[in-house]
């Protein structure tokens, strides 16, 4: 079970006095910190039983917080992370995402390691429930890290279980382990023997997996001796059972009799009429397969008398619930009138917040995922070498690294579709009539990528070269893509300089590149600029990277800044904006420099830009999808058997 933090809020069983009550005292109260407060214990009341109405009062709290000056940011993450419990209730992952990932920028502002672990802990959560398990362990991983050093040893106890029990329904045994094994030795060094105990039992279900019966007993025979300590039956009756279903496995039935009774006298002793039945239906196994057909007629009885014993008291609790629900929504429709205004407002709040943030949301849960992976191979690697040390185990290993490399290609392929949904890779005939976009990886994923967007009527283009290529310059492009968003979309900023400024700024700040002789030399070059057809004119700025127009086969270049977009050991001043006007036919084109640096030809020497504008020169008058079918086929000839030495973009656009 995937363990939630609930903020400021404590989980209570939903009586409808205590709403009633609760309702009557907010519909009282004056004090804007008593109103949150009292609104914070209904959503706490309502979270598990309506949640629809939980949303609504969710969003209450939220626009309380907002509204005046009594409340702390801490406030305000509090509400926020309330929201994305309401909307992961109803399903509504991306909006429970939007607001999971505020609580943490928040946290990270705020430089809260409490607050950061628990924010990890619900995206752990939601992306464990929508079945993204290498992001669900990354943030379940970094959040049990953050409890341990924070001394909170049950949220980083249920952080490893919550992973290793992940790795063991994927059948990776190994990684189920060491994370298991983390949280055994962490309860261990606690005396904590019920998070002991729970940890082995995970163990044993691990080694249940692999068919490892020796192993899963011993940790199933361990569970139980730490549960004995505490006397908690519950926990005794299931080790006792496990055992059982271990011996059954085994086809030792009359020693899984045993263990069976033993966890039915535990579980009569803890009063849990689930265990009954689940040591009720294992007996009844067991004296089948030895021949003793009344013994499991009687137990198969006394199964089913208690499964319907269960059900009927489900089926009360669902009358009770369906009573409450019922008397919710008459008070929701009573308030609807109230809130509807407001209702309204956040819908489009949130609306307009979800497509802005939608990418972003996105592209930083696929870089966090292949973090995981770089991690993952190292950690593979390492054991890998540990194994070929042993002669006799050399064939095994290698098949093992075969197998892991396999894997991790295949999730490395899978980032770069994720990368290519995410960035745009096709040409917009909506933007741009007749124009191409030329994107050629060095490896699987991209460090080059190109990006546009039309904005109040202006349309604006950019080719972008990270550092690095593959994955290294894969993380850089997502990082870009993000902030350009940020910087033109959502904050109205067209004059290319000014969004290489601003570019700057975020990308230094992204990476902590302060002081002199910063190790992180990261950052990017650009070619971008801003097409205005009714006044007829194009602004352009660059970042190492130039642009090139071609009007009735003469080259006019605009020249972009000898300086990254990032840290500049050099002195850094602003970039420079270039303004021209522009003519029905004019030829735009703009470009990383793995095009003029691929070594090739006959001599093997580098394309150069010289040789590319002549190029482009003499293709210019032919249609855009051709011009793009020409390049390639150039870029391929040239290359010949080569390596590719650098990512490839080129973007071309007819005006």
């Amino acid at each position: 079970m995937l363990h939630l933090w609930l903020g400021s809020g404590v989980m209570l069983l939903a009586q409808n006095q205590r709403i009633d009550s609760l309702e009557h005292r907010l519909a009282a109260a004056t004090n804007p910190v008593e109103q949150s407060l009292l609104l914070i214990q209904l959503f706490d009341e309502l979270e598990a039983n309506d949640p629809q109405k939980a949303l609504l009062i969710a969003k209450q709290n939220r626009k309380l917080v907002y509204s005046t000056s009594n409340f702390s940011i801490r406030n305000k993450m509090d509400a926020e992370n309330h929201l994305g419990i309401a909307f992961m209730n109803l399903n509504q992952s991306d909006s429970a995402l939007f607001y999971f990932q505020r609580v943490l920028n928040s946290a990270f502002d705020l430089k809260d390691s409490a607050y950061i672990s628990k924010a990890y802990n619900n995206m752990g959560a939601l992306n464990g429930n929508l079945g993204n398990y290498t992001t669900s362990m990354f943030y379940m991983n970094k959040s049990a890290e953050i409890d341990e050093a924070l001394h909170d040893i049950e949220g980083a106890v249920f952080g490893y279980i919550n992973i290793g029990s992940i790795y063991s329904a994927l059948h990776v045994g190994d990684s189920a382990r060491f994370f298991l094994n983390k949280g055994l030795s962490a309860a261990l060094k606690n005396n904590n023997q019920y998070l002991a105990a729970t940890c082995y039992i995970n163990l044993g279900f691990a080694e249940l997996h692999d068919e490892n019966y020796v192993l899963a007993k011993t940790h199933f025979f361990d569970a139980y001796e730490q549960a004995a300590v505490k006397q908690d039956y519950d926990l005794m009756a299931v080790s006792n059972r496990n055992l059982a279903g271990v011996f059954q496995a085994e086809g030792k039935y009359k020693i899984a009799v045993e263990y069976d009774l033993k966890s039915l006298k535990d579980a009569e002793e803890g009063k849990s009429l689930k265990n009954e039945a689940h040591a009720h239906v294992g007996l009844a196994a067991s004296y089948e397969k030895l021949g003793d057909f009344r013994s499991a007629l009687d137990h198969f009885k006394s199964y089913k008398i208690l499964t319907d014993s269960l059900r009927e008291k489900e089926n009360a609790t669902s009358f009770i619930e369906m009573q409450e629900r019922y008397k919710a929504d008459q008070t929701v429709k009573e308030n609807e009138i109230l809130v509807q205004r407001s209702q309204i407002q956040d819908l489009e709040i949130a609306k307009n917040a979800e497509e802005i943030q939608n990418s972003r949301i996105i592209i930083i849960s696929s870089v966090l995922g292949l973090i995981l992976l770089i991690v993952l191979a190292t950690t593979l690697y390492n054991r890998n070498v540990l194994k070929q040390r042993a002669n006799l185990r050399l064939q095994q290993a290698n098949e093992i690294i075969q197998e892991k490399n396999s894997d991790i290609l295949a999730s490395i392929e899978y980032a770069s579709k994720i990368q290519e949904a995410l960035l745009p890779t096709k040409d917009n005939p909506e933007l741009f009539s007749d124009s191409f976009f030329m994107l050629r990886p060095k490896d699987i994923v991209s460090g080059d990528f190109l990006w546009y967007t039309e904005l109040e009527g202006k349309k604006i283009i950019a080719a972008v070269d990270c550092t690095g290529h593959g994955v290294p310059g894969a993380f850089m492009s997502m990082i870009g893509n993000t902030f350009l968003h940020q910087i033109i979309n959502e904050r109205g900023i067209s004059r290319p300089a000014e969004i290489l400024n601003e570019l700057r700024k975020n990308v230094v700040r992204a990476l902590n590149q302060k002081g002199k002789g910063v190790n992180r030399k990261d950052g990017m070059d650009m070619a971008i600029c801003c097409i205005d057809e009714t006044a007829h004119t194009l602004e352009f700025a660059g970042a190492n990277n130039p642009l090139f127009l071609i009007r009735s086969g003469e080259v006019a270049e605009l020249k972009g800044d000898k300086q990254p977009v990032g840290y500049f050991e050099g002195k850094e001043t602003p970039f420079t904006n270039h303004t021209m006007n522009i003519s029905p036919g004019d030829c735009v084109y703009l470009f990383s420099d793995g095009f003029v640096d691929q070594f090739g030809g006959p001599k093997g020497k580098k394309f150069k830009y010289k040789q590319f504008i002549e190029l482009l020169q003499s293709i210019h008058k032919r249609p855009m999808v051709d011009q793009k079918n020409l390049l390639n086929s150039t870029f391929d000839e040239w290359k010949g058997s080569l390596e590719q030495v650098d990512d490839v973009c080129v973007i071309g656009v007819r005006l």
